[in-house]
């Protein structure tokens, strides 16, 4: 068996000029001096070409190849401009498909880029139906694959591009392509079944397949219902008559299948029953044949059903005596549809990322303004990966310099190495002291370095300038009274400040005088009797473990130079992480998913996170293995510290060896608190010149204006330069700020907090200083509104743990909102 299938023409246009197009656009978006960047004249050209080649006179194949490659592009142009592409001011014009003299070629122009896409699609699905055509002789799979794209392209034009001007992308006539194609797909699928073999055997598959032709073909025929038999809506008027006798063929090849299975189920009755509506939808189909008489034998179909329809009822009559239906209902037959359909997206899919790098630069300068807000949003994220990636890679530095700092491990492994081999060891000498006055060293020139090393002399600066301000303020008018309670309260925030940052060292006035004095530090140290230990030992003619001592530095050596190598991965994987993040652009990505809502939008951006996994995966096992190894560094160093004869040692050298332990530990401490004192101190004595420079100008406004008083009538109060000055002060105006003051040293660890939140550390005695002066009383804090939340509460108090001197970075304090207007 044979078949017609429907020849659909094409849709003619008129040229497009795609590079005066795409240059005039980006003149208007960008001016005439920056739009030449953003526009490639070859890929300009290269359009043009593309589209001339989709319209032009190649075979159906290549046709189609060139119409998915442009209207890929189209797709990406859609993209970026959506409803927009006016703007593009390009005249599209397309002609309807000439099927009869009788209608004639209707003309559409429009600027819309969706009519050219509307257009190229329809042209896309008739091409595939006449590639099937070519491909029916070779291989009907092949052409069942054509016309299924086909349908699936028609089904797509019918329900996303409505109320269009042409008739023949009107979504009624749109649709009827799209189920004639579906049609005729469902009747190769069952010629190939019916001409692969003996059909007889899979008589009940052939009848359900043929039902399911009868199906589609009865939804064509749907669209011709209330139209005269001389007309036609849409296409060529043969179309009407294929339609109707494929109707009622098919369901004389449904009804006759049928008949055979119920024959092999031993249902005699019942297949005669079936053979007789076989017949009679034969012989309706008849009188439509006139198209299909080429292609179908109509004339041995109805031999072959009255033939077998004449030997059932032999048989019936003589052997089975099967009771025989006045009338069947074909309905008792299922439909099967065996045609899958893939989604015209998913058929442009591939060209759409064959033709991506090139629409990437032609149209790089066509990108919407919300693309650009949501490409913040990713970028943002993208933002807090590698800020995460690089805290936890500068915390794992200080680890890493923090250790080898406190271990001086180089030096110590190389002076260790050194003494066994050349025999000199003994075990008085413990490598652990070593190391610990190498750290003394460093720590007391930390603090002999610091212009703050004197805490009881900085107390006493910051009491006097308290007392100073507080002495200007009694001299300050009645007028004043908003400033001076304002000043007064910021006195009494300060002081709190003081008071928590003066109690980080405090507690550690005595280690830190110990570090100014070398001399002093040095006497302490060597005071301990593990230091005095000198006395020869018979332990010291023992040099047995000597060769495991050497084997356990020469594998600590090892694991220090694998510490090494691991900060420098971690670095190198950062670097790559930067570039990767940096060269990412999900610009096409946002394109497809323009229509997205938040949550799908926050999916995508997950998705595409992902690609930066790998990097953070290897920073974090660089990490841990870091740890890992430093751990396993303190590990052998105690057992060469075990090894080297220190475990012998009398009970009064290990009760002494901690007590230096504990020593070094104290100064280690406030060492670190120390470096937080010298770093927030100077924003307080900015803090404290600033209130002085203020409530001096105050002074200064007041004396002035009484002097006026006294001397001329009474004027309008113009701006003072000291109001000037306090709006100058304001961190919101951006100018007169007091100096930058140096980053903290040791920001959020643990000593600096119980530092100043642990009152059991602090001596007891007036706030501030152990031999200060006496302070002025500070009057009681003014009330600041109504009681906050418990969230505001906590939040100031995280802070306060936080930075003890966070006081002074409040912009509240330099606001001139702060401060009453005074006249000059």
């Amino acid at each position: 068996m044979k078949t017609c299938l429907v020849e659909l023409k094409l849709k003619d246009t008129e040229p497009v000029d795609w590079k005066k197009g795409l240059a005039s656009y980006l003149k208007r978006s960008y001016g005439s001096g920056q739009w030449s960047q953003f526009y490639d004249e070859k890929l300009a050209s290269d359009l043009n070409h593309l589209r001339n080649n989709a319209n032009g006179e190649l075979a159906p194949e290549s046709l189609l190849e060139q119409n998915c490659i442009y209207y890929a592009y189209l797709e990406q142009l859609h993209l970026r401009l959506g409803n927009s592409s006016g703007q593009l001011k390009l005249d599209f014009t397309w002609y309807d498909a000439e099927y009869s003299a009788s209608q004639r070629s209707q003309k559409c122009s429009q600027h819309s880029l969706v009519l050219e896409k509307s257009c190229v699609l329809y042209n896309i699905a008739a091409l595939l139906t006449q590639v099937a055509r070519e491909k029916i002789n070779e291989d009907l799979k092949i052409s069942v694959g054509y016309l299924s794209k086909s349908a699936a392209c028609f089904e797509y034009l019918s329900e996303n591009f409505l109320g269009s001007p042409s008739v023949d992308l009107q979504a009624e006539n749109t649709k009827l392509l799209a189920d004639l194609s579906h049609a005729e797909a469902q009747e190769l699928f069952l010629l190939k079944v019916i001409n692969g073999g003996d059909p007889v055997k899979q008589a009940s598959l052939v009848s359900k397949l043929a039902y399911g032709v009868v199906t589609q073909n009865e939804k064509c025929s749907e669209f011709y219902e209330g139209t005269e038999e001389a007309t036609a809506e849409y296409g060529e008027l043969r179309w009407r008559s294929i339609v109707k006798c494929k109707v009622h063929f098919y369901k004389a090849v449904s009804a006759y299948y049928y008949a055979l299975s119920l024959e092999q189920q031993a249902k005699y009755g019942e297949a005669i029953g079936f053979l007789t509506s076989a017949h009679n939808s034969l012989i309706s189909s008849l009188i439509y044949k006139t198209h299909l008489k080429d292609f179908i034998d109509f004339q041995a179909t109805k031999d072959n059903i009255d033939e077998k329809k004449k030997q059932l009822l032999k048989d019936n009559d003589f052997i089975y005596h099967d009771s025989i239906p006045q009338s069947v209902e074909l309905e008792s037959i299922k439909s099967m549809d065996a045609i899958k359909i893939t989604s015209w997206p998913k058929q442009i899919e591939s060209y759409m990322d064959q033709v991506s790098e090139k629409c990437n630069t032609l149209y790089k300068g066509i990108v919407p303004m919300e693309i650009y807000e949501k490409e913040s949003i990713y970028s943002e994220e993208k933002a807090s990966l590698l800020r995460k990636e690089m805290e936890d890679n500068e915390t794992a530095n200080w680890e890493y310099s923090s250790f080898v700092e406190f271990t001086n491990l180089p030096k110590l492994l190389t002076d260790m190495e050194q003494r066994y081999k050349n025999g000199s060891s003994n075990a008085s000498d413990n490598p652990q002291l070593g190391m610990m006055k190498e750290q003394l060293k460093s720590w007391a020139k930390t603090v002999q370095n610091s212009p703050y090393r004197d805490i009881e002399t900085q107390m006493k600066l910051i009491a006097s300038k308290r007392r100073e301000i507080l002495d200007i303020l009694p001299s300050l008018s009645a007028d004043q009274k908003d400033n001076i309670v304002k000043v007064k309260s910021s006195l009494v925030e300060a002081s709190q400040s003081d008071e928590r940052l003066f109690a980080l060292v405090r507690p550690f006035i005595q280690q830190i005088n110990l570090l100014r004095d070398e001399t002093m530090l040095s006497r302490k140290f060597e005071s301990f009797a593990i230091n005095r230990a000198n006395e020869p030992s018979l332990l010291d003619l023992d040099d047995t473990n000597t060769n495991k001592i050497l084997e356990k530095l020469k594998a600590i050596e090892q694991l220090s130079e694998d510490l090494k190598l691991l900060k420098d991965e971690r670095s190198r994987n950062l670097i790559e992480l930067k570039a990767e993040l940096s060269n990412d652009d999900i610009t096409r990505v946002l394109l497809t998913h323009r229509k997205a809502s938040d949550s799908e939008l926050k999916q995508v951006f997950a998705q595409e996170m992902t690609k930066f996994k790998p990097f953070s995966t290897r920073i974090e096992a660089a990490i841990y293995k870091q740890t890992c190894t430093i751990n396993e560094i303190k590990l052998k160093l105690d057992e060469v510290f075990k090894l080297s004869g220190f475990q012998n040692k009398s009970k009064e050298e290990l009760e002494s060896l901690e007590e230096c332990k504990k020593f070094v530990r104290d100064l280690e401490e406030a060492v670190e608190n120390f470096g937080i004192f010298s770093s927030d101190l100077p924003k307080g004595l900015s803090f404290y010149d600033s209130l002085l420079t203020m409530s001096k100008n105050l002074l200064a406004a007041t004396k002035r204006a009484a002097a006026a008083q006294d001397n001329s009538p009474p004027l309008p109060p113009p701006v003072s330069s000291t109001e000037r000055q306090f709006q100058d002060l304001s961190i919101s105006s951006g100018h007169g700020l007091p100096p930058s003051v140096p980053p903290r040293t040791y920001v959020g660890q643990a000593p600096a907090q119980d530092g100043y939140l642990n009152s059991s550390r602090s001596f007891p005695g007036p706030p501030l200083s152990l031999s200060a002066p006496a302070i002025p009383p500070i009057p009681p804090k003014p009330p600041r509104g109504p009681p906050g939340s418990q969230r505001g509460h906590d939040f100031e108090e995280k802070e306060i743990q936080s930075n003890p001197t966070s006081f002074y970075d409040r912009p509240s304090v330099f606001d001139e909102n702060l401060y009453s207007k005074f006249s000059g």
